[in-house]
């Protein structure tokens, strides 16, 4: 398995402005090979179409490539019940590289984190493997709350702890969810067994506080040395997680 990358901290400046409608949809994102200057702004389908909807996500120097902080931003709308299943549809449709759940009346910044974080997975956390093209790489389906699965048994839901800060200096841990086919997860597992995804949600409130923590250099000692022993000895993060829940979760229990 690959050492966890560096900890990205997202500010004010990653995220998108996003005029969203006040329904639920879907916020669909095709990122430009080429530089595009425009507003950020989020628009219906039909919009985007007509207009093509350039935007600059705004995704800040923890994005390497230049040419990825452009796309093209659209929003469908569709039935809540509806949500997952079109999203995990949606993401596989030509000039589609990722796809938010926006859940009415969640709050806009929420959604905005989801995409600029899809932008973060699918950019920079996940390069394409070697000899294909990089506009292929994996698209990403993310939401800001958690998504409902029920009835769903072909995908998996995957929190990502994701670290913010505001114009305060202050800096805080939040839960940023994906979700993949099993095909995805297993890959992205990595040969490491499936986890007690239960186990894992459960235990969110303790992770949050253990990756808190840890940045802060407050950690017990012995919670320390097992975090360090792991491989790379980086910052907490999901894939680790679900790679080693037998070593983390109890450390999140007591955190």
């Amino acid at each position: 398995m690959p050492p966890p990358a560096a900890e990205r901290i997202f500010n004010s400046g990653d995220l998108p402005s996003l005029s969203l409608p006040g329904a639920d949809g879907l916020i669909t994102c095709r990122w430009l090979r080429a530089a595009v200057t425009g507003p950020t702004t989020a628009v219906t389908e039909v919009d985007a179409r007509v207009t093509g909807a350039p935007v600059n996500l705004g995704l800040g120097d923890g994005d390497r490539s230049d040419d990825r902080r452009h796309a093209q931003v659209g929003f469908v709308l569709v039935e809540p019940a509806w949500l997952v299943r079109a999203a995990a549809e949606r993401v596989r449709a030509p000039g589609i590289d990722a796809v938010v759940l926006h859940a009415h009346p969640s709050p806009p910044g929420r959604s905005a984190l989801a995409l600029a974080f899809a932008s973060h997975l699918r950019n920079v956390l996940r390069g394409p493997a070697t000899g294909t093209d990089p506009w292929l790489a994996n698209n990403v389906v993310t939401s800001g709350l958690r998504p409902d699965l029920r009835g769903l048994r072909d995908l998996v839901r995957v929190p990502h702890l994701v670290t913010i800060t505001d114009g305060t200096g202050a800096v805080a841990d939040t839960i940023v969810w994906e979700i993949m086919t099993g095909a995805q997860f297993e890959a992205w597992l990595d040969g490491a067994p499936r986890p007690d995804q239960k186990a894992i949600e459960a235990h969110l409130p303790g992770l949050l506080r253990l990756r808190g923590l840890q940045r802060l250099g407050r950690l017990d000692h012995r919670f320390a040395g097992v975090l360090a022993d792991m491989p790379g000895g980086g910052p907490l993060t999901t894939r680790l997680i679900h790679c080693f829940p037998r070593l983390v979760l109890p450390l999140a229990a007591a955190a």
